[in-house]
């Protein structure tokens, strides 16, 4: 009976403890917690909500959380969707996890991950929101995406016109930038001018940059001239005011306030500038800067590597000279965008060798090496291109474990399978697995392609991969998704250097136009089926095998 009574006593909880829990809970939560009721006002904002939006627990209690953190832009439609809920019981967004813009005390607007939770007390609905703050890891994101995809652009593109138009929406896509323009030196005048501008919007900007390109500006004048003559990024808060800004009067027509610019050069010579406008003001950002950075020494070497050519082409009865000149350049070019990464490779590993490193650090660390391997994987297929292109690339054949080289692949992409809950199925069937190749090249194939694969397939997606011994002396390795699909006009055009379709628009094709060089040079073949857009793709790569092993000869490990 005591036994009982103490086993009673020890499952009963204070009222006050279960306030002191649910409190304790609502203050060291690291994510926003939010309540609101049924008339959409706040009921509860925890600690990290008041960080994040900069509003005190006292100032929220009782507002209408549309009025406190949603945009303005946003409200009705999150009181339309209220109501509707409060009607039928149904919402489109409770119990999903969703990306929205949220805006801060200070007027500045943010990007959240929100998840929203009903339940009701008394017959009365309540609503609670766990929002976090993913600004910073969607804007590195983006920032990352636009360096890779710029040095793409540029390594698909003969002359700088080529690529402009999709560098300049690039470049805007960054930040909230309304109109962008390429400005480039001109010998033959000693001034910049506008070759390329590229608006989102009115027929008003369209009008701005238009006007841009019947301008020239001397070192020093202007925006592009200021940058030119400081060889430095530059900000402008309000351009309509600014006194050495002659388009002050077209952009305020136009609505344009905030400007920013950064040199294209190559060395210390600015051989172009890249100008942004918006429609808010604009406040220096470091981020940005050291994105620039990286972008202006791409862009400029791009524009100093056409100006070499163009030179080469003039002088062409040498065509000797122009090759050495070529390859050279390119020495150069590998060395400059590598030499920035080896010092932070070997730092960053150097810190996570060290004991007693902090959790946190070490994941951003972890994080920082990744980005760092990645860049230089894309150096290395840019100009494996360009070796393959000149029938300079060479391979270094011996034998190896196929199936191996498949899971050394899959090893290389299994954060990104985990993190995004995309489910894998291998079946390396096979019988005869043994190839004579280059193992780093091969590799490299099965990695592009199960890389693409999970790119293109979403979030709790499906990726499957297996082996057969298509014939006596041939290995086919299949990997098949249920993502995006390809159009079947279009499965020979992804195999081309950098063709980009439109419903595989982040992939420029740069790593399949590698992959199939490579497998053709290894007397084998590539191939790709799909039966539309949104039915997923197949790829599958067919090589020779080897001659089957003596029992007395070693064999890679299955």
């Amino acid at each position: 009976m005591k036994s009982n009574e103490r086993l009673r006593n020890s499952k009963a909880v204070p009222s006050d403890k279960l306030e002191m829990l649910y409190r304790g809970i609502l203050d060291t939560a690291l994510d926003c917690i939010i309540t609101i009721g049924s008339g959409g006002h706040v009921l509860e904002f925890n600690p990290a909500a008041e960080r994040v939006f900069g509003f005190s627990r006292d100032e929220a209690i009782g507002k209408e959380l549309a009025d406190l953190i949603i945009p303005p832009r946003m409200r009705e439609q999150h009181r339309r969707g209220l109501a509707h809920y409060l009607k039928t019981g149904e919402g489109p967004v409770i119990g999903k996890r969703i990306e929205i813009a949220g805006v801060r005390k200070d007027g500045s607007e943010i990007l959240v991950e929100l998840t929203i939770t009903a339940l009701k007390i008394d017959h009365e609905p309540l609503f609670t929101a766990y929002l976090r703050d993913i600004t910073e890891r969607v804007r590195n994101d983006r920032r990352r995406l636009a360096q890779y995809t710029v040095a793409s652009l540029l390594a698909g593109s003969w002359t700088l016109e080529e690529a402009s138009s999709a560098i300049l929406q690039t470049i805007a896509s960054i930040g909230d930038w309304a109109l962008s323009g390429l400005w480039i030196y001109d010998e033959t005048i000693g001034r910049l001018r506008c070759r390329a501008f590229l608006q989102a919007g009115s027929d008003n900007l369209k009008k701005f940059g238009q006007f841009s390109q019947t301008v020239q500006f001397r070192m020093g004048e202007g925006l592009p001239g200021r940058v030119w003559e400081s060889n430095e990024p530059a900000w402008i808060h309000d351009v309509t005011v600014d006194k050495n800004f002659p388009r002050a009067a077209a952009a305020k027509e136009t609505g344009l306030r905030g400007g920013f610019a950064f040199p294209l050069f190559a060395g210390r010579a600015v051989n172009g500038v890249i100008e942004l406008f918006s429609h808010d003001f604009a406040e220096p950002d470091n981020d940005l800067l050291q994105l620039v950075a990286a972008l202006g020494s791409q862009i400029g070497l791009f524009i100093e590597r056409r100006r070499m050519e163009k030179e080469l082409e003039r002088a062409k009865e040498n065509a000797e000279a122009a090759s050495t000149a070529k390859d050279r350049f390119l020495a150069i070019l590998s060395h400059e965008l590598r030499t920035p990464l080896n010092p932070v490779l070997l730092w960053a590993d150097g810190v996570l060798n060290q004991p007693g490193v902090d959790p946190e650090i070490e994941q951003g660390l972890r994080m920082v090496c990744r980005n760092i391997e990645l860049e230089a994987r894309l150096i290395d297929d840019l100009f494996d291109l360009t070796r393959i292109a000149r029938g300079k690339l060479e391979l270094r054949l011996q034998p190896a474990d196929a199936h191996e080289l498949v899971r050394h692949a899959i090893e290389i992409v299994r954060a990104d399978l985990d993190s995004r809950h995309i489910q894998l199925s291998v079946a390396l069937e096979a019988t005869s697995h043994q190839v004579d190749v280059d193992p780093p090249r091969l590799e490299q194939v099965f990695w592009n392609i199960l890389r693409n694969a999970c790119k293109f397939t979403a979030d709790g997606g499906a990726i499957s991969i297996r082996s057969y011994s298509s014939a006596p002396n041939s290995i086919t390795v299949e990997m098949t998704d249920n993502g995006v699909g390809i159009e079947p006009e279009f499965l020979e055009k992804i195999f081309a250097a950098f063709e980009q379709l439109e419903m595989r628009r982040e992939g420029l094709g740069l790593g399949l136009a590698i992959s199939k060089a490579i497998v053709e040079m290894h007397g084998g073949s590539i191939r790709a089926q799909s039966e539309g857009q949104g039915k997923g793709a197949t790829f599958a790569v067919t090589l020779p095998a080897a001659p089957s092993r003596s029992q007395d000869e070693p064999t890679s490990t299955s």
